[in-house]
């Protein structure tokens, strides 16, 4: 997609019509390793998959820094912003919980588009020691190999990766699709059981009902928000000093943060920049990210 040289201004926090926006996390002892906008058209009846990768620079710090220092509310306000969309709901779930849910329900189908070799990834299967490898195509998986699929990332690239996780998740929803639950009560047991691995303000209920209604709807993946975009990367110098917020200059660097359960946001100190730091910014800036954002979901 070419960039235009005009781009209107895109409100931050945005919420369209007929859409529910959630937000997919994966946690690993604390940090949020993995963030995907999951984006529910009810009018055209499909579902979009965004990445968003973890080394966004915004307010002082990496984006998945916000849920370590202050909790799901920051991190959601912040993603409004960079975005431009209000996030509904969100699901972050446990890697290791993760591997019960897979294994729960007897493992899933993944589809590489690109093989997937890493011989620093030590893997130990059947009583045999290796080196992570699985070739292009489709793949049966437990919940240890899902997981590791989802985070390796020395032989290729966060974006590369964010692919593959959300490959997993299409995985996933196949999986589901075919389960024959074709009664209430045993959507409800597997619900209950996903729900209760995660961090959600997603209620059973809710979720049920969502398993039902969205069950035929388009899947549209792919999409990453990355340096073959509207981001850049650069490495962090302690020296430096950068605009974290919308629209200041270098010299009028602030930081914010929203307080727990309050509608209120409050200017705080930003963190000290952490000398040699690999971080990823606005090729030009926020809105023309948000704007790209829209194009995405907008089909």
């Amino acid at each position: 997609m070419t960039l235009p040289k005009e781009i209107p201004p895109v409100p931050i926090n945005q919420h369209k019509a007929n859409t529910l926006n959630i937000l997919l996390a994966g946690k690993h002892e604390g940090n949020l390793d993995t963030l995907i906008l999951l984006q529910v058209d009810m009018g055209w009846k499909r579902m979009t998959l965004l990445s968003i990768p973890r080394d966004i620079f915004f307010n002082g710090q990496k984006i998945n820094g916000a849920y370590g220092r202050w909790g799901i509310d920051e991190l959601t306000r912040e993603l409004g912003i960079v975005t431009g969309l209000k996030i509904d709901r969100y699901i972050i779930i446990d890697m290791y919980a993760f591997i019960e849910v897979i294994d729960l329900m007897g493992g899933v189908d993944v589809y590489l588009q690109d093989p997937l070799i890493d011989p620093t990834y030590k893997t130990f299967d059947e009583g045999k020691w290796g080196t992570l490898y699985y070739g292009k195509g489709e793949h049966h998986l437990s919940g240890v190999q899902v997981l590791r699929v989802a985070r390796s990332r020395h032989t290729s690239s966060d974006f590369d990766r964010a692919a593959r996780q959300q490959a997993i998740l299409v995985g996933l929803r196949t999986k589901v699709k075919s389960m024959n639950v074709s009664d209430a009560g045993t959507i409800a047991k597997i619900t209950q059981v996903v729900l209760s691995k995660t961090e959600t303000n997603l209620g059973a209920k809710e979720a049920i009902s969502w398993l039902i209604r969205f069950k035929g709807y388009e899947v549209k993946t792919g999409a990453v928000l990355s340096t073959a975009n509207v981001l850049t990367h650069k490495i962090q110098s302690a020296k430096e000093e950068q605009a974290d917020e919308e629209g200041q200059a270098p010299e009028d660097k602030k930081c914010y943060r929203k307080l727990p359960k309050v509608n209120k946001v409050i200017e705080i100190e930003c963190a000290a920049p952490v000398e040699g730091q690999y971080i990823l910014v606005p090729q030009k800036d926020w809105n023309t990210v948000r704007w790209y954002v829209r194009q995405i979901l907008n089909g």
